[in-house]
């Protein structure tokens, strides 16, 4: 792993998981925005979309127009898509097989990955995707801050 850590201010992470319990026991989804920098990736707001994907118990997608809207307001405060989360009810904060296939598509997103329970949240992990195919996705550290 390169050392590159995300910064994620601990109210978009509330919003994060607010969003995902509301969405339980459907996967919920959202982009988040930011920076790149040199140490890694620094959060600044997170967008909760509609899971518009048929089988909403198993997998995820992002409402299109949501995602075009997000990427132009982001653009406008000279940020950009760092990557979406998305839940896993019942399951663990690690990427599914389909997880993994799919992050091959665009290699440059992070993708932060909520196991949910009854009980809320059970973990928060974020990755990257596989440098070669095939390989399995690489963890990243995030770093909650209090934002201020």
């Amino acid at each position: 792993m390169s050392g590159r850590r995300i910064t994620l201010p601990i109210d978009a992470g509330g919003a994060v998981i607010r969003h995902l319990h509301a969405c339980f026991p459907e996967e919920g989804c959202g982009l988040i925005t930011g920076r790149a920098t040199d140490e890694g990736w620094e959060v600044t707001q997170v967008v909760p979309s509609p899971n518009v994907a048929e089988t909403r118990e198993r997998t995820f997608e992002i409402d299109p127009g949501l995602r075009l809207r997000t990427q132009r307001d982001a653009r406008e405060r000279g940020e950009v898509i760092l990557g979406h989360f998305h839940s896993h009810p019942y399951g663990d904060p690690v990427p599914s097989d389909t997880d993994t296939r799919r992050a091959a598509d665009e290699p440059d997103l992070l993708w932060l990955v909520i196991g949910m329970r009854w009980g809320g949240a059970q973990g928060l992990a974020a990755w990257l995707p596989a440098p070669a195919a095939g390989s399995p996705m690489q963890r990243i550290d995030i770093d909650v801050t209090d934002g201020g």
